[in-house]
């Protein structure tokens, strides 16, 4: 009982971590927007999980890494739900 409530605990954290790298992921493409301290600490918070993808899959100027790291989180996030 009391694992099952830790583990939606986490699972919880762990969402709303998503959320804030799928922030992250759509504020890149707005110029300027990291001006704005709110959206730079988003930001922040963010690169500590995507910093590691940027750049490994760059198509032109579109960097799709962002994305790939975002689907592997989301994977490791559904293993809690099991």
């Amino acid at each position: 009982m009391i694992f099952k409530l830790i583990i939606e605990i986490l699972y919880i954290i762990f969402a709303i971590y998503g959320g804030l790298l799928s922030l992250a992921i759509i504020l890149s493409w707005v110029p300027g927007i990291y001006d704005i301290a709110f959206f730079r600490n988003v930001g922040k918070i963010a690169d500590w999980y995507l910093g590691p993808f940027r750049g490994r899959l760059v198509i032109g100027t579109i960097d799709l890494s962002p994305m790939i790291g975002l689907i592997i989180y989301g994977f490791i996030l559904s293993l809690l739900r099991i």
